[in-house]
């Protein structure tokens, strides 16, 4: 018996210290925590699949500055048309896509469809 009641003391204690503990100030004491205002975080990429032996070309680039995310993407179809998707994101607007297709399309292997800026 005192074994047991050992034993569920020491589970006890120890899922009281695996509680999350309270550091700083009690709430009412100290300084608060302001929020900081979100600046948009600029950032430019790009990314690439050219490979002639699988038959795969497609890649993405996308660029954001100052809250504008302006970018496009390329992919190579089984019917060998290039579907080219370029859009932007402006405050509120959302995905603004303009989507075209160009048939016949003949990669350049080995070569960046980017030619990077």
């Amino acid at each position: 018996m005192y074994g047991r009641v050992l034993m569920l003391v020491g589970v006890l204690a120890g899922g009281a210290l695996a509680l999350p503990q309270s550091y700083g100030a009690r709430s009412g004491q100290g300084k608060q925590l302001q929020p900081q205002p979100q600046v948009p975080m600029n950032y430019d990429f790009q990314w690439e699949v050219n490979n002639e032996e699988y038959q795969n070309f497609y890649g993405q680039q996308e660029r954001a500055d100052n809250g504008r995310v302006d970018g496009s993407y390329h992919v190579w179809l089984p019917d060998n048309r290039l579907m080219k998707v370029t859009y932007y994101v402006e405050g509120e607007s959302g995905f603004v896509p303009t989507i075209t297709f160009e048939d016949n399309y003949n990669p350049n292997w080995g070569t960046s469809y980017f030619g990077r800026r």
